[in-house]
């Protein structure tokens, strides 16, 4: 080939490869998307294309974009910890491979209730550059302008859409804008689930925009509530809690339990290799992420924040992220996650519970909380295990599930490789060690939340470091039961180190630590003293700082570390339970506590129980912790 030929050649092929790659992308921008209209139907449309054509990405030119469920198709999804049922939306990822979508740094606003992703049974998937709200929230919110100690009641400036209608207070969801809506709507808003009577609620400091210190003694109780509306925006309320909440403070409720996680933000299911890039979830009606039964999934700059300038406290009402019964690896980096009704991250898998023996290779297992209804809990070929639902001790070896035979959506039979004569018995649990997931949480800013910064059941590693933690509840919550979330995945490697905690456990809720591990056992005495449920948490080199005194809780633990860790007690708030340890352990062993740094404002050491139990404690000369009571 001659010089001349070649030079020819490259750009014909340049030419080529470009126009190819062209052909391999959709941009709205030729699809007349507008924001001034519905972009439904245009996005639907332009996923069909992809689809059929095997088109890589979709883009979006930068705007505002708004998305109605009046032509958005619908899917029945079970989906764990979330609310069941048809939901609609206008991004049905269903069967893909290989495809990008990239949200030019858009703004994507959805009205009533809707899943604005839903991801299932796909590969090689990234979603990147997109602002997920809503026009209108899925709770009430109203400021406390006045109250009456005498009469126990207080008044709302509420600047969220609401009724008031024979004495009951509710929260009203946005609805289809038609003539008819108009004109009958009222008739089903109830029914529907878009009128709903004010429900779980919590009170909001209005300044700092967190919970208010010890806020569970505000906390109305749901059936006592009785509501008057003085004029327009302004209503008065009547309940019965512990105190009347301040003036000044926000109040904050999302609607009736089970019935207020209709509308998360996305829904990954049976999905591999999926990315999340600079996303901003300021608003969803349920979690901002929630992932069942799929592997390998990154969140780089995945945000749960409120808008800038809004007025609003919450953004999500459920947890920011979570994770059921994945495996392979879970990253969580560079992520702000604030003002969720509920954790920034739970990753874990879930007990079913045996309903009946069926034969020596059948039992008919159930899902037991209701949100679990309808969850996938496996399939042929996965490795489970039996466990004892009162000790949480296992009582078989691993085996192989042979079939599944799904009967409704709580009762499923499964069949076994191997003969379960003698080894299993009524209400015992069954848990799948095939879907457990590593996961890397770090470079995070979790704030201002509800409940907890990081939940986990996981029998794979999972590092935790160079975070700042500061939730409501404890920062780090390590746990598993079979009581009423049935959330599976003893820990067997938890590495916790570089993080910053600071004042959490201002919530008031009893029985928490900065960082609890606390299996829940039917009571102390079903602990097994030769069985450790975890394993193997290394907690170093972090910077606790806290105005309460309970720093570190575990129970039923081989091998802890707490090394290299400076704490330091703050003022911020008065301890809400002063007389706690510092430091709890029970029926633990391999215990080091050793070179931290304690500096309380009495000048004291900090405060070590252990239980008669707790065995094999390595605690240093100089170590800033000594014994305040060993108990038998």
């Amino acid at each position: 080939m001659t010089l001349l030929s070649k030079t020819t050649l490259l750009p014909l092929l340049l030419l080529f490869y470009g126009v190819e790659l062209l052909a391999q992308s959709i941009h709205l921008k030729d699809y007349n998307i507008t924001e001034a209209n519905d972009a439904t139907l245009v996005v639907v449309k332009a996923i069909e294309d992809a689809k059929a054509k095997g088109i890589r990405k979709i883009k979006f030119p930068k705007g505002t974009y708004h998305f109605y469920k009046t032509f958005a198709p619908d899917y029945y999804c079970a989906i764990t910890n979330n609310d069941n049922g048809l939901k609609r939306t206008p991004f049905p990822i269903i069967g893909f491979k290989d495809l990008e979508i990239d949200g030019g740094d858009s703004d994507f606003i959805f009205h009533g209730k809707m899943i604005p992703f839903l991801i299932e049974n796909s590969e090689h998937i990234t979603i990147k550059n997109l602002n997920i709200d809503w026009e209108r929230p899925f709770y009430i919110e109203g400021e406390v302008i006045a109250n009456d100690t005498d009469e126990k009641t207080f008044d709302l400036h509420l600047n969220t859409d609401y009724k008031v209608q024979n004495g009951h207070l509710y929260v009203m969801l946005e609805r289809d804008d038609t003539p008819y809506e108009r004109d009958f709507g009222y008739r089903f808003a109830i029914p529907e689930g878009d009128q709903m009577e004010v429900g779980q609620n919590i009170f909001w400091d209005k300044k700092l925009k967190k919970p208010l210190y010890n806020t569970r003694n505000y906390q109305l109780r749901v059936r006592s509530i009785e509501a008057v509306e003085l004029e327009e925006g302004k209503v008065r309320l009547k309940a019965k809690s512990r105190e009347l909440p301040p003036v000044g403070a926000v109040l904050n409720s999302k609607g009736a339990y089970l019935s207020n996680r209709t509308s998360p933000a996305f829904r990954v299911f049976k999905t591999k290799d999926i990315e999340f890039n600079n996303i901003n979830i300021y608003h969803a009606g349920a979690m901002g992420l929630i992932a069942e039964r799929s592997e390998n999934i990154t969140l780089d700059a995945f945000n749960v924040k409120l808008r800038e300038g809004s007025e609003r406290m919450v953004t999500t009402t459920a947890d920011a992220t979570h994770f059921c019964n994945n495996k392979g690896l879970i990253t969580i980096k560079n992520c702000l996650f604030e003002n969720m009704l509920d954790d920034a991250t739970n990753i874990h898998g879930t007990y079913v519970r045996v309903n009946k023996v069926i034969d020596d290779f059948s039992v008919a297992v159930e899902t037991y909380h209701p949100h679990q209804k309808g969850y996938l809990f496996g399939e042929a070929g996965d490795s489970v295990r039996v466990v004892d639902h009162d000790r949480l001790l296992p009582k078989t070896e691993a085996m192989a599930i042979k079939e599944v035979k799904y009967i409704n959506e709580k009762i499923s039979i499964l069949t076994f490789n191997q003969s379960i004569k003698g080894k299993i018995a009524l209400y015992n649990g069954i848990e799948n060690i095939s879907w457990n997931a590593s996961a890397v949480i770090e470079n995070n800013i979790i704030r201002n939340n509800r409940a907890r910064s990081i939940l986990l059941s996981t029998n794979k590693p999972v590092v935790i470091r160079n975070n700042y933690l500061s939730s409501q509840m404890s920062s780090i919550r390590i746990t598993g039961d079979l009581r009423l979330w049935n959330e599976s995945g003893p820990t067997q490697s938890v590495l916790i180190e570089n993080n910053i905690f600071e004042d959490c456990l201002y919530g008031g809720n009893a029985n928490q630590s900065v960082i609890l591990i606390d299996p829940q056992y039917k009571n102390k005495t079903m602990m097994d003293p030769k069985y450790k449920y975890c394993k193997d948490i290394c907690i170093r080199n972090n910077v606790i700082k806290s105005f309460e005194n309970s720093i570190l809780t575990a129970q039923s633990v081989e091998g802890i570390e707490f090394t290299n860790n400076k704490i330091v007690q703050t003022n911020t708030h008065q301890p809400i339970y002063p007389k706690s340890p510092n430091v709890d352990l029970r029926n633990c062993s391999k215990v080091n506590i050793s070179s931290n740094t304690f500096l309380k404002s009495n000048g004291e050491k900090g405060t070590l129980k252990v239980d008669g139990k707790t065995e094999n404690i390595q605690l240093s000369p100089t170590s800033a912790f000594e014994f305040f009571s060993k108990m038998k």
